[in-house]
Parts: C-alpha cells; sequence; structure tokens
C-alpha cells in the first residue's frame, strides 16, 4: 500500500485511486484537512432559455415570491407549473437569483455571443453573422477556480457536455464553448467519459495493459487494486465509518464503470473512446449526461479537481424530450423560438421540468456521498444551473441561477433572491469566484473578473 499526503492507492502500470478522508489517517491530519477543504464548484450550462415571464411567455420557472423557500411553497408552485418547484427537496440548500443579465448585446448569433460571456463576463469577439463564431475575451470562472485552486498544479476543470455535436470547432452546427483559458482561447469538452475517467485513476496511456483492463466489462479498478484494497481493509485502526466510506467509494467507483461499459456496444478500447460509434445522437443523450454526473461526483469526492463544466445541449439545443403525454418534442431550438406557438409554449416548459429534474439527480448524487466529519458531499461546495440567455426570444434580461451550496457559510441559503436593482454577469461572476475561496494578488476579494468598465463587487444580496 502507498500512501502519499494527499492518500490514494497505487497499483501497477500508472494506476491509482484516491481515497476519501479516513478518521485512520489522523485525527489531526483530518481536522486539518476537513477545516482547509476548498469548495468546489460545479457549473451545469443549458442553452436557449427558459420560460419565465417576458417575451410573451408566462411566469413558468421562478418561485411564486421572494424570500425564504420552503418545501410546501415549492411543492405548490410545482403544481402552478413554476419549474423550480422540482427542487422542493432542497429548499433549504438552494439560492435562487433573477435579475442578473448579461452585459453585451450580440453583434452576431446571440446563442454563441451568450455562451461567450456566461462563465467569462466578457465582451464577445469575433462575431460573424448568425453562426456560431463569438469567443470570449477572457478566461472564464472554472478556469480561474481550477488555476489558483485545484489540488495539482497545472490541472484544468474537469469539462463534460452531452450534447448533438462534437467537442470542437466553431460555426453553426458546433457545441458552443463556455470554458476559456484566456481571450479566443476556448478550452474543448471532453466528448469521452471513458477517457475522462482513465486520466482520474492516473492512466494516461490508454493503450496501456492496464486500460485494456479497465475496459473490460468484468474488470474494474478495484480488481487491479485489489490486494492494496484488501491491505487497507484490514488495518486495524480503521472505524466502523472508515470501513463504511470506503465500501461505498470502492462501490462508487464499480457503478461508474458498470455505467461506462454498459453504455457501449462492446468492452474494448476503440469503442470506448467515446460513448459508442454515434455518441451524440438522442438516445444517448441522458446517459452520456449521467455518466457525467457520476464523473463529477467521483472527482468532487477524490478531491481530483474543485472546478467543472456540464455542458447540456449545444449552441443551439437540437434534443427531442420525451414529454408527459408519451409524444416526443420537435426539435427544442425550434420550440424555444415558440415555432407552433402555445403548443411549444407548453413543450418548453415541460422541458423546463425535465431538465431542472435531471438537475436533481446530480444533487441527489453528491448528497449520498459521505464525507469524514459526517457532512453529506453537497454541502462541501456549490453546484449551479445556469442557462446561455433568459428566454427563448435570446433575452439577456434576467438570466437563469439556481444555487446549491453555502460555500462554507459565504452564500445565502434557502431563499429566492429577486434583484430590485438588476446586476450584471461579471459581478455574479466575481461573487462565485469569492465563494470559492479566490482572492486577488493582495489578497482582498474579487470584484473586476471580466470585461473592464463593468460595475465592480459582489452581489450583495447573495451573501450570508
Amino acid at each position: 500500500m502507498n500512501f502519499t499526503r494527499r492518500h490514494f492507492l497505487r497499483g501497477a502500470g500508472g494506476v491509482t485511486l484516491a481515497l476519501p478522508l479516513l478518521e485512520a489517517f489522523g485525527s489531526k491530519y483530518v481536522q486539518a484537512q476537513t477545516a482547509a477543504r476548498t469548495p468546489f464548484v460545479i457549473h451545469v450550462v443549458h442553452s436557449n432559455g427558459v420560460v419565465q415571464a417576458g417575451g410573451g411567455d408566462p411566469e413558468w420557472w421562478w418561485p411564486s415570491k421572494a424570500g425564504p423557500l420552503t418545501t410546501d411553497a415549492m411543492v405548490a408552485d410545482l403544481a402552478a407549473k413554476r419549474a423550480t418547484g422540482v427542487l422542493s427537496d432542497y429548499a433549504t440548500k438552494l439560492l435562487l437569483v433573477r435579475g442578473v443579465s448579461h452585459s453585451f448585446a450580440p453583434g452576431g448569433c446571440a446563442h454563441a455571443a451568450a455562451d461567450a460571456q456566461i462563465l467569462s463576463g466578457t465582451n464577445p469577439v469575433d462575431q460573424s453573422g448568425s453562426a456560431g463564431t463569438a469567443r470570449a475575451n477572457g478566461e472564464s470562472v472554472d478556469q480561474r477556480i481550477a488555476r489558483e485552486k485545484n489540488p495539482a498544479a497545472g490541472r484544468g476543470p474537469l469539462l463534460l457536455k452531452s450534447g448533438n455535436f462534437t467537442a470542437g470547432g466553431m460555426g453553426y452546427d458546433v457545441p458552443g464553448f463556455v470554458s476559456y483559458t484566456g481571450p479566443r482561447q476556448p478550452a474543448a469538452y471532453t466528448d469521452s467519459p471513458y477517457q475522462a475517467y482513465l486520466r482520474m485513476v492516473g492512466v494516461a496511456d490508454n493503450n496501456s495493459a492496464e486500460a485494456a483492463l479497465i475496459a473490460k466489462r468484468r474488470h474494474s479498478v478495484n480488481d487491479i487494486l485489489r490486494a492494496q484494497i484488501q491491505a487497507l481493509l484490514s488495518r486495524s485502526d480503521l472505524t466502523k465509518s472508515d470501513r463504511d466510506r470506503l465500501n461505498q467509494h470502492f462501490a462508487a467507483v464499480r457503478d461508474l464503470e458498470v455505467g461506462l461499459a454498459s453504455s457501449l456496444p462492446d468492452p474494448t478500447i476503440a469503442s470506448m473512446k467515446t460513448v459508442d460509434a454515434h455518441p451524440y445522437q438522442d438516445a444517448n443523450h441522458i446517459t452520456v449526461m449521467r455518466l457525467a454526473h457520476e464523473l463529477m461526483v467521483f472527482a468532487m469526492s477524490i478531491d481530483y479537481t474543485r472546478s467543472a463544466v456540464l455542458r447540456m445541449g449545444d449552441r443551439i439545443d437540437l434534443y427531442h424530450f420525451k414529454l408527459a403525454d408519451g409524444s416526443t418534442s420537435p426539435e427544442y431550438h425550434l420550440c424555444s423560438h415558440r415555432q407552433g406557438g402555445a403548443i411549444s409554449q407548453d413543450v418548453c416548459a415541460q422541458a423546463d421540468r425535465i431538465q431542472i429534474g435531471w438537475f436533481k439527480e446530480l444533487l441527489d448524487k453528491l448528497s449520498a456521498v459521505s464525507l469524514v466529519d459526517g457532512s453529506k458531499l453537497i454541502d462541501a461546495g456549490v453546484t449551479i444551473w445556469t442557462n446561455q440567455q433568459a428566454n427563448g426570444n435570446h433575452s439577456y434580461k434576467n438570466i437563469p441561477y439556481v444555487i446549491c451550496g453555502n460555500a462554507a457559510g459565504y452564500l445565502k441559503t434557502g431563499t429566492f433572491v429577486d434583484l430590485t436593482v438588476p446586476a450584471t454577469t461579471n459581478r455574479m461572476l466575481n461573487t462565485v469566484l469569492n465563494a470559492a475561496g479566490v482572492r486577488k494578488s493582495d489578497g482582498s476579494h474579487v470584484d473586476d473578473f471580466g470585461e473592464p468598465g463593468q460595475p465592480k463587487g459582489e452581489i450583495q444580496e447573495m451573501l450570508a
């Protein structure tokens, strides 16, 4: 068994498996690591807006009134088609914020321009007509958090997507970039959940014998590290909580691998480089998303990264939703622009509830992981649901923000904040960065992220 300061098991061929904090590691070490743990930040970014008041739409998104959120009130809101009511189980952990708007109007495609500023707060550059050529003019928050707070120097955020288009490119049929390492420097998504997993367990050479073993459905990282795992579990200083936590961790690893393998036509390295030969079809949309959920939870539980982004849909979302009556919706992008009138409006309202339900699945998975101090993983970070734009009319006013977690007490929770004075996207991003523990070089709070010349500071109404 090979332990380091971060505590992981190491096997042949570079296979490693990070471990959760255990009481057996020493109370002082555990207390120090728990107290010093930097909040993680997960962004889930959707496309095409939501059905909310404005542009002729009814209010089918936000709670019925600002202020404290309760389970009963959110259940009642859901009955009135208000989509955020889907999250009623998490009422006390939520911070909903209305009144945040993008600063910069599109000079080309509104979807691409919104993508370029949702996580960067910059003025999009390189816009051209209706094509998705817009790019951000600066670094995005996910990259900033990873650069300054990740446990391993040089390790970027975990960038995943589920959509219809491949992970790169500029133009019409593209995923739409939201993560940027700098001006005009988009970061490509990882479109293979399997490859993302291999990186997390230290198998950099995907042609290695160890990678081949992992690719076979009857093998697992657990199998490769069986001797090390048995040696660890045999330690006499492990508490019952330690053993429960380890068994939960190893079970999660195997469940993740089973999910990766079962989504593929055959257990070969070649086929596992993507979810299957056609990873961008509707049939794989939910499978890829759920694998992404598992990967993000796994990454945060082992402290692989403190920053992750899941892009749902693309620059324009072409997914066909399964509706309550058993039918399949038309292309979601067209519905969002209300082609079909009231029918499309209802389709999009159903899609909103489905999509926020997917977010709830992620929160459920985060809630299922226990930490050494008895708390849950969901409480160790901030998980954010947002959208590139406000509604299907390309509005940039009232970008939806659903935030779960208080970042070690930095943010309010259990409340719906309806800003009386609207805030710009960059101020939301300042707030997120500070919640993640990022600071300016002089140690002061970040107040100037994004395009220069915008209003400075945080959104005070969000702070605890």
